[in-house]
């Protein structure tokens, strides 16, 4: 265990160019900024800005796979993930 506060244990992995969060136990891999936090603390964050219900550092786990969240593809200028990528929400008639 370590004895830094939450974001800036985070801060070191989150940080690395390349790196990528998958939210918990999800499929979707999301481009990571780090952001500011409380105290002028650096954290990770989605670039999405999707919720992440109860903040821990266990929340997000870090992955160098390419990104596949169609927001944050739109964000970083990658146009959309492919539509086999991407979970479908509707089916379209």
């Amino acid at each position: 265990m370590t004895d830094l506060p939450p974001p800036a244990a985070a801060r070191p992995v989150f940080g690395e160019a390349g790196v990528h969060a998958v939210v918990r136990a999800g499929r979707t891999v999301h481009a990571v900024s780090l952001v500011q936090w409380v105290g002028g603390q650096e954290a990770p964050e989605l670039l999405c800005r999707t919720g992440v219900a109860g903040w821990s550092p266990a929340a997000l786990a870090p992955t160098r796979a390419e990104v596949t969240c169609a927001r944050c593809l739109r964000k970083i200028g990658g146009g959309s993930a492919p539509l086999s990528r991407q979970l479908r929400l509707f089916d379209q008639e």
